[in-house]
């Protein structure tokens, strides 16, 4: 498994070098903008900034899906990589759950293809998206929160700044959450089966009942065996 998982905003470069460094670039790479408000963001607008952004690490092959359920089987294989944007992550649960996409995941992870998600992108490979609901309105209407858990148990908690704290701490005893991993916007993890490493330009945080444990960019956080 190999997961890059940003807290949003800008591209966070750090990250996404230690991405294009697992990326077999003679292959297209996914990119999923399925979230976004297309009003403020149309899909072509979206397309054309992605593919100028990853031109800057030699990746010249980018395929856009606006709808997952017209992809088939032979399609997919061809990927060497997916990139899944950011924007309302209950709608985006919703879409990967109906299309099935969410079994192609899944399976993804399991051959060690790099997979990428910012914000809403990044939530969805977490323990549940129930931190998203804090800025997300759920107008699909979604009642099982539940992600595909991929990083120890974590939640995250993406475009993370220290005035959210007690927000933070309330979502933890309000939907009994164990444990939150907060990341700033341009911060962002490297996740394999074993390990969780902090790339960014700020720390990310991890938020239990009572503690907040700094983790700066470089750190690791070790799964227990």
């Amino acid at each position: 498994m190999k997961l890059f998982l940003s807290g949003g905003g800008s591209e966070p470069y750090i990250l996404d070098e230690k991405f294009m460094e697992n990326v077999d670039k003679s292959k297209p790479m996914l990119y999923i903008p399925i979230a976004i408000d297309q009003k403020k963001h149309p899909f072509p607008e979206c397309y054309k900034r992605i593919k100028k952004y990853f031109s800057e690490f030699n990746l010249k092959n980018i395929e856009m899906a606006t709808d997952l359920r017209n992809l088939s089987r032979k399609d997919l294989d061809k990927f060497g990589s997916v990139y899944i944007g950011g924007g309302n992550t209950p709608y985006l649960l919703k879409e990967l759950r109906e299309s099935e996409f969410i079994k192609y995941l899944q399976s993804l992870m399991k051959k060690d293809i790099p997979l990428a998600g910012g914000s809403a992108g990044a939530i969805i490979f977490a323990k549940s998206i129930i931190p998203a609901l804090s800025v997300d309105e759920n107008k699909v209407g979604i009642k099982d929160f539940s992600a595909l858990n991929k990083i120890n148990g974590y939640e995250l908690w993406c475009h993370y700044e220290p005035s959210m704290d007690k927000e933070i701490r309330d979502y933890i005893k309000k939907y009994n959450l164990n444990k939150i991993l907060a990341l700033p916007e341009q911060t962002g993890i490297f996740a394999d089966d074993k390990i969780i490493t902090v790339y960014g330009e700020k720390s990310a945080f991890v938020f239990d009942e009572i503690e907040k444990i700094e983790i700066k960019s470089g750190e690791k956080l070790i799964w227990k065996q």
